[in-house]
């Protein structure tokens, strides 16, 4: 007798953290089988798909794959899209949804992806004529196309857009981090209940709000600016994390106090500092390499990873990991060090 066919998914998470979010799958989700990784994708097959859905902090959102097929790259192709969604079986749906379709597409068609999108709608349609076109912010049901050459897969949102901002209502200062990017700095510094932790810069507080999600001992947070450090204390009222206006180039800590650092230090144009930017490095790396204990970790995002490196290496840190990643437009550097 074949075995019984597991349903495939996959979690949508900012490319260069892949693995990231394969780490926390793998100690959070008990049947997980992991199936394939692709730039920005993780796709598994698992039977604890709600607690994927409450459980997983690094993953933007989680789709059910629906189909899987070749699509050919010329226009006449697009009616094959239309009559295979036709035939799919969404019945365990209300059909008199109110629907959207999400497009993806790479390589060398000549259709657009909002051509892509418009076949797989119509497809839809023809099936379920009852079902109403909506926006991108109003719909009930949100269906997602990904066409990568002649590889199409066909999949259904399963999150909703508050998903990624842990459906929370919250202020965001100018350059914040999506949530999930800063929880998969949190994980990166591999959170334990005795943590002493510490944003040094750490905006409006999305760093610490992260953190806050396991046991820890103590959380730390500040930033130069007063009206920023406002933002912090309003997102994270109700926690027992300590704010304050602090210049992160003279932190007032103690020396081998605090056991992780993780922070987003100031990089590209979203943001400006008052000196160079090598030099702001040199005296947050000194400050960040004096409060870390020995075998401490500091996990940091930036912009320039051989200023960086250079730093690192002068302070005598070692560097376990870097990724390179894709964010607004940049391309930041998400690096691990461990103080010796």
């Amino acid at each position: 007798m074949g075995g019984v066919r597991m349903t495939l998914y996959f979690a949508s998470i900012l490319p260069g953290l892949e693995y990231v979010l394969l780490d926390e799958m793998n100690q959070k989700v008990s049947e997980v089988e992991i199936i394939q990784i692709k730039r920005g994708k993780v796709f598994f097959t698992t039977s604890s798909i709600d607690t994927c859905l409450h459980a997983l902090r690094s993953a933007d959102n989680l789709f059910q794959v629906l189909d899987q097929f070749q699509l050919g790259p010329h226009k006449k192709h697009l009616s094959q899209l239309s009559g295979r969604i036709a035939s799919l079986d969404l019945k365990d749906m209300d059909h008199n949804s109110l629907f959207w379709i999400n497009a993806s597409r790479k390589g060398k068609q000549t259709y657009s992806r909002y051509e892509l999108a418009w076949a797989a709608a119509e497809g839809i349609q023809r099936h379920y004529p009852n079902w109403s076109l909506g926006t991108n912010r109003d719909n009930q049901v949100e269906f997602r196309v990904d066409l990568e050459h002649q590889n199409l897969i066909f999949s259904l949102r399963l999150t909703d857009p508050t998903f990624r901002y842990r459906n929370q209502v919250r202020q965001f200062s100018r350059a914040a981090l999506r949530p999930t990017v800063a929880h998969s700095m949190v994980w990166l510094s591999d959170p334990k209940s005795t943590d002493i932790f510490v944003d040094p810069c750490c905006g409006s507080g999305t760093i610490l709000s992260e953190r806050t999600a396991y046991p820890v001992n103590q959380i730390h947070g500040g930033d130069i600016s007063e009206s920023v450090t406002r933002i912090a204390k309003h997102n994270l009222e109700h926690t027992k994390v300590k704010i304050n206006v602090w210049d992160a180039r003279e932190l007032p800590l103690s020396t081998n106090f605090v056991d992780k650092v993780v922070t987003n230090l100031p990089f590209g144009k979203q943001i400006s500092i008052d000196e160079d930017l090598g030099l702001f490095y040199r005296y947050v790396m000194n400050e960040i390499a004096r409060v870390l204990k020995p075998r401490g970790r500091a996990v940091i995002l930036l912009g320039n990873f051989q200023q960086l490196h250079v730093e690192v290496n002068r302070l005598g840190m070692v560097c376990l990991e870097a990724y390179p990643l894709s964010l607004k437009g940049l391309h930041p550097t998400l690096m691990v060090l461990e103080k010796q």
